[in-house]
């Protein structure tokens, strides 16, 4: 491509891959050249059609020409919302932008249904789990018959604390995984370790994402295995960070609860001993925990299966001296 001039010297040739940026330049600039005299065709267009009143004053007309002006640029702005946002050209705002940054469907980004503690143990013949059916919008305690523990397969149980949508969208992925398994039809089935192997690696990943799953799993199990019945329980967080052990809680039961189970739990406890330590390291959580509430669900899974039972309440006593009068005793000026 040449390009001359008027003088005597010679032209200048300039290549191709040189002049397409510019030439994109000039095709941007005259575009956004002729949408700004769109738009002032168009506010033009709008002041013809609404002519000022003739008795109003100076001060007055003033005010309808800014109120006009108002009224257009609100009319470019919602114009610019509905525009494609592809993220290669979205318009409008900061706020379109971002939404064009995520294609499909936006997960939470900030936990608002939250539940509270879970509580789990191994006992003699297998694993129980406890939580109550409460669930806070915010600070606000909003819904009362929350179910937290689900079975997956044959083998395992989960609790989750946090947010429940999050939790809806975990127990999704492990139907997707029990139903592959399923379909292998190989005699085999999943147990609560693969289970857990496989929750760490999906909190892991969406940690590292910057989208994580905003809960706290418990996953418990027995199978058969090598050495014969094999009892796991094991935690995972919001961050991917695994571990197991013999007696689990969380959320504020990771405070009030574990220190209770460190000093009565026992390898070959009953069900009924179990049931009951369960109870009272709920109770606890229920005078202490603002989010929990006084209906609770108790599963418990064997080597036959998983048995989750419906809810109770529990017999609470609220006549403690501390409860009655709680600034007696208390350290400060305040």
């Amino acid at each position: 491509m040449r390009f001359g001039s008027d003088s005597d010297q010679d032209p200048v040739l300039v290549s191709v891959s040189t002049t397409r940026p510019r030439l994109s330049l000039l095709f941007d600039s005259l575009r956004k050249k002729e949408k700004g005299n769109q738009n002032k065709s168009r506010r033009d267009e709008a002041d013809r059609s609404i002519a000022p009143e003739p008795n109003l004053n100076p001060s007055e007309r003033e005010r309808e020409r800014e109120r006009r002006k108002k009224s257009n640029l609100f009319e470019e702005e919602i114009m610019a919302w509905q525009q494609p946002m592809d993220g290669s050209h979205a318009s409008g705002s900061k706020a379109a932008a971002a939404v064009a940054d995520g294609p499909g469907t936006q997960r939470t980004q900030y936990p608002y249904v939250t539940g509270s503690s879970i509580i789990a143990l191994k006992y003699k013949d297998g694993v129980i789990m406890a939580s109550d059916t409460g669930a806070s919008y915010g600070s606000t305690l909003r819904y009362k018959s929350v179910e937290r523990i689900k079975a997956v397969g044959k083998h395992s149980l989960i609790g989750a604390s946090g947010e429940f949508s999050d939790f809806q969208e975990i127990l999704r992925y492990l139907d997707e995984l029990t139903l592959s398994d399923h379909m292998w039809d190989d005699g085999n089935s999943l147990g609560p370790k693969e289970v857990h192997s496989y929750l760490t690696r999906v909190m892991y990943n969406r940690r590292n994402k910057f989208d994580p799953l905003w809960n706290s799993l418990v996953i418990g199990g027995v199978k058969k295995g090598p050495k014969g019945e094999e009892k796991y329980l094991g935690m995972v967080n919001m961050i991917g960070t695994h571990f197991e052990e013999n007696h689990i809680a969380t959320g504020f039961g990771n405070h009030m609860a574990i220190p209770i189970l460190r000093t009565e739990w026992r390898e070959d406890m009953t069900f009924e001993e179990a049931v009951k330590l369960v109870e009272k390291c709920l109770l606890v959580l229920l005078y202490r925990d603002r989010s929990s509430i006084n209906k609770f669900q108790i599963a418990k899974i064997t080597t036959e299966g998983a048995t989750i039972y419906p809810p109770y309440s529990l017999k609470t006593y609220w006549g403690f001296a501390a409860f009655e009068n709680p600034a007696q005793g208390a350290v400060g000026s305040w």
